[in-house]
């Protein structure tokens, strides 16, 4: 029997390949959110920092009036930037997710193809199992003639 080659595997491979482009657009608008996550995370380590620098100068009461309009100006400016940073990672969020539906339709597209092949190759496997049936049956068939045509010629002798 011949061997099993599945004739729609030029669409498998292409099917593949789109999924992984679509995977790799995800990983990169993903990675693009998260970059923009840390700047914002980092901003609120700094904030946060710079609270406790402010709230232990109070205690120790060494404050002159111009470094507390500095440190009021920099929370304002540490609050903007946060601001600022949640508005771009909400504005990619539509994105993300137009991309995640590609995918999952990508995703969904090579599973049909995927499935088709696995119906074929069953199919291939069970005319293979067949055709083995089949010549094993004729072997013992041409056996059995075999010993029979033996026995009878040494009873007729």
């Amino acid at each position: 029997m011949k061997k099993f080659k599945f004739r729609l595997q030029a669409l498998l491979d292409i099917r593949e390949a789109k999924e992984k482009e679509v995977q790799n657009e995800l990983s990169r608008v993903v990675a693009l959110q998260n970059r923009e996550r840390a700047v914002q995370e980092e901003y609120r380590g700094r904030l946060a920092e710079q609270r406790g620098k402010y709230a232990e100068r109070l205690r120790g009461g060494g404050f002159a009036p111009s470094d507390i309009m500095m440190y009021e100006r920099y929370i304002e400016f540490a609050h903007r930037v946060i601001e600022r940073q949640q508005e771009k990672i909400e504005a990619m969020e539509p994105e993300i997710k137009k991309v995640r539906e590609r995918l999952v339709e990508a995703a969904r597209e090579r599973r049909v193809v995927e499935k088709l092949k696995e119906k074929k190759w069953n199919e291939y496997l069970y005319e293979l199992n067949r055709e083995t049936a089949r010549e094993n049956d004729d072997m013992n068939q041409k056996l059995y003639g075999r010993q029979l045509r033996s026995l009878t010629e040494g009873a007729v002798l």
